[in-house]
């Protein structure tokens, strides 16, 4: 397969056998359900390409969550290799057995679809790719993988072979087996029968009193497919045949008498008929399967990317792997593991700014800079393959163009190599292929020669890095690179801690300091004679032990920050968790007041309700007994006044709703989860939500269009702007299981009350929607006395009424008018209590 080096990392091999890549990518294969699958992980490279690669590691996180919720398919993909070499091969017929894998392969590729299918409906990837595959053909599309197409694109594209499975589940059941044909069927029972008469023939025999005797066994035998007699040599005379065999021993000879091989015959020939008539069902299958070969294998190729996906899924699941996060320049490791040394591997953590873009790492023999180094490496090609990490949530990668490194002994005998020529080697071919976006590994820098010449030829090297801008990581044990590390910029260094008390590395990364190789040390622990440690360590200048020390002595005081930043942590989080604690009760505490206030406004308008009767009583008293001057004043006035408190109550009311609309907005900052700004696109129905001025909860019932949505409060309903929605956020959302629609009138305009309905001149049943209509309008609005002028005439309207009224449970009386104000021919209504 040819893969696209603008998309696709073009490997260096060496690197890669470095690094174990291709053992790690043989323990993802391992979950591939497929042999195609298997396949193409085995040779899938890294990506390259960013958004190609965050499309694939979204993809492999999907599969992972809908893991969660579908069961993986349990399949076993038989291989059908030989199956399309034959099927590109005219006249070639398939045998039994291999259509048999071909309806297995079938079924299991079904299943694998349904998977990615149903996974997508889970979690549909937004901004997927939207392109069309119709033109591509297959040799364009797989042969040659010039893009990474979406696994949304796959399964659209993915052929149906179901023609094919009912074409060989026509001629074989579930289990393999041929069909009972009625042209098998004859052949079978004309078989069974002949080998009967056969059986019947050699039971004859054995059964003969004077042959008894001449028969080795009772039992016939069979040889090439004919049934013989066992006789004894001395008695072949006795039994008229052929001698077809002798044993070993001659003492017995293997006969088919001339009776028998009538029979034998019969049955040779229709074997040959059965035989013959297999091939011609196994050929007909064959062509009818034929035209179709293009159509299996673009499924075969479409099942491999998407099996490719369903492993790493099943790896990240399995082994508690993460997918990294996407940087732009440089990397985060948190406790990373090498994937290949098991529970023996320790966390490391590696922090690399985005302004540094060389690191090197110093510190103690057998201390854990190599396998740093490769853990390093590998992460970075498994990150860019879309596999998981063995590392915590929170690291970060870069995307790299390649990867090349440069570890351990490159001596060669047989091409005449020192150590250092193979280093010189390797390096080499690096400097002439690697860019700025690539990562180079550099093991023991100026190792394998003369320490001051070693040392020059790795400042160098890290210089000529560094101009290039590659991101390059380098151990060392050389002491001045240690200085070339904090003197030059965009360099760090780091070392391998080392526990004094113990002797012994701890195989855990030292950002920003460097670390002494405690040759001696280690030396003296793996028991090397003591008297040539100490005389060693009397070679040791007093101005290297004065460096050892310092470095010592950093490497100490970073111990201790390390632990005082732990502690911070600690009560850092804590405090954080107060803090949360305490905005959670001042949340509780806004909610009560503002629920108090809510109380507050009801109490207005029943003022309000009181207002409006005492009113109605005066224009009622002034209709009895004729306006006097002192009544119409105190009318006046009561007007007056009433208009007055009216006028202070509402802009007290509007000052509340100022009020509430700060507070809801500071509880919106203060908790996100709790309620949100209005936004018709976070709307949906069953929603919570603050309706109105007066922020009463209610449920979204449908959307009436791009503005307006029917609402649900308490039990009536009504329209509503999207814009005087608060979306209330509640961890289960229920629809409504009872639900009450709200009268309206025939243009669908919301319901408003009146102080006066005027029935008359309408139909009983139009009337009494109109009652009904008033009724559910006045609740909401609070009007809790109106009347209903329906007329006297034939007394149909007032008797209808009446039994309405009766029978609704939110009036609470109701009665016919004074004879001044309408008497029979009017009823006054009073509704109950909220």
């Amino acid at each position: 397969m040819n893969w696209n080096n603008e998309i696709w990392m073009r490997m260096d091999e060496h690197t890669a056998s470095l690094l174990d890549y291709q053992t790690v990518l043989t323990k993802t294969a391992d979950y591939c359900v497929s042999p195609e699958g298997r396949e193409l992980c085995l040779a899938m490279p890294p990506l390259k390409e960013q958004n190609a690669l965050e499309r694939l590691k979204q993809e492999c996180e999907l599969f992972v969550k809908a893991l969660e919720e579908i069961p993986a398919p349990d399949s076993g993909f038989p291989d059908i290799v030989v199956v399309l070499k034959k099927l590109g091969v005219e006249g070639v017929v398939l045998e039994l057995e291999e259509l048999h894998a071909l309806s297995i392969w079938i079924r299991d590729y079904e299943k694998l679809q349904t998977f990615a299918r149903k996974a997508l409906l889970l979690q549909p990837l937004g901004n997927q790719k939207k392109e069309s595959m119709e033109n591509k053909t297959i040799e364009s599309f797989f042969d040659r993988q010039d893009e990474f197409f979406p696994v949304s694109l796959l399964t659209s594209r993915a052929p149906s072979l179901e023609v094919i499975y009912k074409i060989i589940q026509k001629i074989l059941t579930p289990d393999g087996q041929l069909r009972d044909l009625p042209v098998i069927k004859s052949i079978q029972t004309a078989i069974a029968r002949t080998n009967k008469e056969i059986l019947a023939l050699s039971g004859a025999y054995a059964r003969n009193p004077e042959l008894r005797d001449a028969l080795q066994s009772s039992e016939p035998t069979q040889r090439d497919g004919r049934t013989l007699l066992a006789v004894r040599a001395n008695f072949k005379g006795r039994i008229r045949g052929i001698v077809h065999e002798v044993s070993a021993s001659g003492q017995t000879v293997f006969m088919e008498p001339f009776d028998m091989m009538e029979k034998n015959n019969e049955l040779v020939e229709l074997d040959a008929r059965l035989k013959s008539e297999i091939r011609k069902i196994l050929k007909a299958a064959t062509e009818e399967i034929r035209p179709n070969r293009t159509i299996i294998a673009e499924g075969r190729n479409i099942t491999a990317w998407i099996d490719l996906r369903l492993a790493r899924a099943l790896q990240a699941k399995r082994e508690n792997l993460i997918f990294a996060q996407e940087c732009s320049k440089g990397l985060t490791f948190w406790k990373a593991r090498h994937p290949l040394l098991g529970k023996k591997a320790v966390p490391i953590d590696v922090l690399l700014p985005e302004d540094i873009r060389t690191l090197i790492i110093t510190g103690p023999n057998t201390g854990g800079k190599t396998v740093t180094l490769k853990t390093i490496g590998l992460h970075v090609l498994m990150n860019q393959a879309g596999l998981g990490l063995p590392a915590a949530t929170g690291t970060k990668l870069a995307v790299f163009d390649n990867v090349y490194a440069d570890i351990g002994d490159e001596q060669s005998i047989d091409q005449s190599l020192s150590t250092f020529s193979g280093h010189i080697k390797v390096i080499s071919a690096i400097t002439r292929n690697a860019t700025s976006k690539s990562m180079v590994l550099l093991d023991e820098l100026g190792a394998g020669t003369d320490p001051e010449e070693g040392c020059a030829m790795a400042m160098s090297l890290l210089d000529y890095f560094i101009r290039m801008g590659a991101l390059t990581i380098s151990t060392t044990h050389h002491g001045i690179l240690k200085n070339y590390g904090y003197t030059k910029p965009g360099c760090l260094n780091a070392s391998m801690e080392f526990n004094p008390a113990s002797l012994s590395p701890t195989y855990r990364i030292a950002m920003g300091i460097p670390g002494e190789s405690r040759a001696l040390d280690i030396a003296a622990g793996m028991g090397l004679n003591q008297e040539i440690v100490e005389q060693a360590r009397s070679y040791l200048s007093k101005e290297r032990t004065d460096i050892g020390e310092l470095i010592r002595g950093l490497s100490e005081k970073h111990r201790e920050i390390e632990l005082i930043e732990r502690e911070q942590r600690k009560k850092l989080k804590a405090a954080v968790e107060d803090q949360r604690k305490a905005d959670l009760a001042l949340l509780r505490v806004r909610q009560k007041e503002l629920e108090l206030k809510r109380n507050g406004l009801k109490e207005m308008k029943k003022l309000l309700d009181a207002s409006r009767k005492t009113l109605e009583n005066l224009v009622r008293e002034l209709r009895e007994h004729g306006a006097t001057a002192e009544k119409t004043r105190e009318v006046k006035q009561y007007l007056a006044d009433l208009a007055e408190t009216v006028e202070e109550k509402w802009t007290e009311l509007n000052q509340e709703e100022a009020d509430f609309e700060k507070e809801s907005e500071e509880i919106d900052a203060s908790d996100a989860d709790q309620t949100l700004p209005p936004s018709a696109g976070d709307l949906r129905e069953g929603m919570l939500v603050l309706f109105g001025s007066f922020k009463k909860q209610a449920r979204l019932i449908r959307k009436e269009n791009d503005s307006t949505w029917l609402v649900e409060v308490g039990s009536l309903r009504m329209r509503s702007s999207a814009s005087d929605l608060y979306p209330l956020k509640v961890k289960h959302e229920q629809k409504p299981l009872l639900q009450i629609e709200l009268a309206s009138d025939p243009a669908g305009e919301p319901a408003v009350a009146v102080f006066q309905l005027d029935v008359r001149g309408m139909r009983l049943n139009d009337a009494l929607r109109a009652v009904e209509k008033q009724i559910d309008a006045a609740s909401l609005q609070g009007l809790k006395l109106f009347s209903i002028v329906h007329g006297t005439g034939e007394g149909i309207l007032s008797r209808g009424i009446h039994e309405f009224l009766k029978q609704n449970p939110a009036v609470a009386d109701y009665y016919f008018a004074r004879p001044e104000e309408g008497g029979f021919g009017k009823t006054i209504v009073r509704l109950g209590p909220d």
